[in-house]
C-alpha cells in the first residue's frame, strides 16, 4: 500500500512509543515506583497511551488494593519525575522518524504532537531530541480532561489547526491511540506495533520516509 502525503495537510503524531522509544522508560519508571509498595508484577504494556494516574487507579483497581486520592497523586508525581530523568539520560527516536518529520514540515504539512503525557515531560523529550521547533501544536494530558481511547485530543488537535479530519491523518502506536483517532473520524497509521496489522495499516518510518520521497517523485 502506497500512501500519498499531499492529500493531507495536516499529520498529527503521538509520541509515546510512536516517535521515540519511551514505552519502555514509562514502564522501568511504574515498576521502580510500584516495587517498594511489594508489587512487581505490573504489565506497561496493558496501559499504553494513557494518562499515569489512570494507570494507577485501574492496576490497583485490577488488584483489589485500595489507595486515597493524595497517595496516588504522590505516586503520580513520583514516577514522573523517574520518567523525566530517564529521558533525559536515554530517550532516542526510532530509525527513520526524525527524518520523515523533517521532509513533512520541509514540505509544509502542519504538524502536531497529541500525547497522553505531560507537557513538562512532552517538551524535555521533543527538546531532547532536537524536534520541538518542528511542530506547531502540541497537545499533552494536561490539556484534556479525557484520556485516550477518548476521542478529545485529536478533537482537540483539529480544532486548534482548523482542520477538518479529511485532511488529517494521525501515526499511533497503540490500540487505545487508535481508537481515539478512529472515534474522531482520522484515518490511521500504526509505527512500531506489527500486531495490530490486523485492524490498522501498519509500517515504519523508514519505508514512510521512501514512500514520501516517491510521492513527491512523482508530482
Amino acid at each position: 500500500m502506497k500512501l500519498k502525503w499531499d492529500n493531507k495537510k495536516y499529520i498529527i503524531f503521538d509520541f509515546d512509543g510512536t516517535i521515540a522509544d519511551t514505552n519502555r522508560l514509562h514502564s522501568a519508571a511504574f515498576q521502580e515506583v510500584l516495587k517498594p509498595l511489594g508489587i512487581f508484577d505490573f504489565q506497561y504494556d496493558t496501559y499504553m497511551g494513557r494518562k499515569t494516574k489512570e494507570v494507577f487507579k485501574d492496576f490497583f483497581r485490577s488488584k483489589e488494593i485500595s489507595y486515597s486520592e493524595i497517595e496516588i497523586e504522590k505516586l503520580t508525581d513520583r514516577k514522573q519525575s523517574l520518567v523525566r530523568k530517564l529521558i533525559v539520560q536515554k530517550l532516542e527516536a526510532y530509525e527513520g522518524a526524525i527524518p520523515f518529520i523533517r521532509l513533512l514540515r520541509n514540505k509544509g504539512k502542519i504538524l502536531s504532537v497529541a500525547t497522553s503525557s505531560s507537557r513538562a515531560g512532552v517538551t524535555i523529550a521533543l527538546n531532547k531530541l532536537g524536534l520541538y521547533e518542528d511542530f506547531h501544536y502540541i497537545i499533552t494530558g494536561d490539556d484534556v480532561e479525557k484520556a485516550k481511547p477518548s476521542p478529545e485530543i485529536y478533537l482537540k488537535a483539529l480544532k486548534l489547526a482548523n482542520m477538518q479530519p479529511k485532511e488529517s491523518i494521525v501515526i499511533e502506536d497503540s490500540l487505545s491511540g487508535s481508537m481515539a483517532a478512529k472515534q474522531a473520524e482520522l484515518d490511521v497509521i500504526i509505527v512500531n506495533n506489527s500486531e495490530l496489522s490486523g485492524q490498522f495499516y501498519c509500517t515504519d518510518f523508514p519505508y514512510l520516509v521512501r514512500d514520501f520521497k516517491e510521492a513527491d517523485q512523482e508530482t
